[in-house]
């Protein structure tokens, strides 16, 4: 029988023994038109530079490519971040539960229709800090390189994950002292990607900017099962549990990794409900840049922090500003601070995107 790692103690000296390790799965998929439309569906990005062959046409590109974060789709790269190169059958959300906390993400080239992804992880460091929250926390770091058939980058990530003991208590939902679940309202999110508002073809010039200016809200509306299915299924594909799994996780339904069972995500993720992936809200932040920075803009990099849990029930909206701008050489640049709120007004996730614009000059 597998002897299981118990204590945070343990943990850190066996993850530490396989720093630098890369490891053996390296999950591909092809960029398709019908791949690429699922993220779209998943993440909630209709945006036509994406998924319509007619409109990429006359853009910069020619032709559909895939959104920035659809390297997600190919994998979250969170496994190195999670367990290292442990086994992972050693290592149990009954006593080490596991949070994404946020990525560090640099997009180096796009992903072409017809190309094919592939996701290599490497084992990075780990650090031990302290919440009040929780308690200890191992922060690991996973080094993701996506390379496409050509053996080219496309993208390089800094994944942070988040590892504490299980002491049968649910995370805080707001940070606050009674951490009282804000009343909400049901916002129906499929219109929202239909009745969104984009750049889209008009260009939007460096010189044309202000810092300080907002950048157009984007309403999530409110997080459902169906939005949790959707990416779930849409984003990271199908598969079915195995009884042997389902049991040593102590559930009946490892849907999303456990996150439709409500008991799974109280008992074994100290979750306040059902939840999303981390990923999917840094689908979000970068949704809204790309959305204003227009077909001619590109995402070069974003900073993203998992702040607090979304719940199922929670309604959501992306903001942000602009909060600098800059010449270097040739590039105009700007800088874009989004963040994610909630219906109390929370901020559930952080990001900083660098962004190149076209210029008039």
């Amino acid at each position: 029988m597998t002897e299981l790692i118990t204590t945070l103690d343990e943990f850190e000296v066996e993850y530490r023994k396989t720093i630098g390790q890369q490891l053996a799965f390296r999950p591909s998929r092809e960029a398709s038109l019908d791949n690429i439309r699922r993220y779209g569906d998943g993440a909630g990005d209709y945006n036509p530079l994406y998924r319509d062959p007619k409109h990429a046409a006359a853009s910069r590109f020619g032709m559909v490519t895939a959104p920035p974060t659809f390297i997600y789709a190919v994998s979250l790269g969170v496994v190195a971040g999670e367990t290292g190169n442990i086994d992972r059958a050693r290592v149990s959300t009954q006593y080490l539960p596991v949070n994404y906390a946020g990525a560090d993400i640099e997009f180096v080239r796009p992903v072409w229709l017809g190309d094919r992804v592939t996701a290599t992880e490497v084992v990075g460091e780990t650090l031990r800090k302290s919440s009040k929250r929780i308690g200890a926390i191992q922060f690991n770091t996973g080094l993701v390189t996506y390379t496409n058939q050509r053996q080219e980058m496309v993208a390089r990530v800094k994944t942070l994950m988040a590892r504490f003991e299980n002491t049968g208590k649910t995370l805080r939902y707001d940070g606050q002292s009674t951490g009282a679940r804000p009343e909400t309202h049901n916002v129906p999110a499929d219109p929202l990607v239909w009745e969104r508002e984009r750049r889209g073809a008009v260009p939007r010039h460096w010189e044309d900017v202000a810092e300080g200016e907002a950048i157009p809200d984007l309403p999530k509306g409110t997080y459902t099962v169906s939005e949790l299915f959707l990416f779930t299924h849409g984003v990271l594909g199908t598969g079915r549990a195995k009884r042997a799994y389902l049991e040593a996780e102590g559930s009946a339904d490892l849907g999303g990794g456990g996150r439709f069972d409500e008991e799974h995500a109280t008992k074994r993720r100290s979750m306040p409900g059902q939840f999303d992936y981390g990923p999917q809200r840094v689908c979000w932040l970068a949704q809204a840049v790309t959305d204003w920075m227009g077909d001619d803009g590109t995402l070069l990099k974003l900073n993203a922090s998992i702040r607090h849990p979304n719940i199922v029930g929670d309604t959501n909206v992306v903001s942000g500003s602009v909060t600098r701008k800059w010449a270097d050489g040739e590039d105009r640049l700007v800088e874009v601070q989004v963040q994610n709120r909630n219906q109390a007004g929370l901020a559930t996730a952080l990001g900083t995107a660098t962004v190149k614009l076209p210029s008039v000059g």
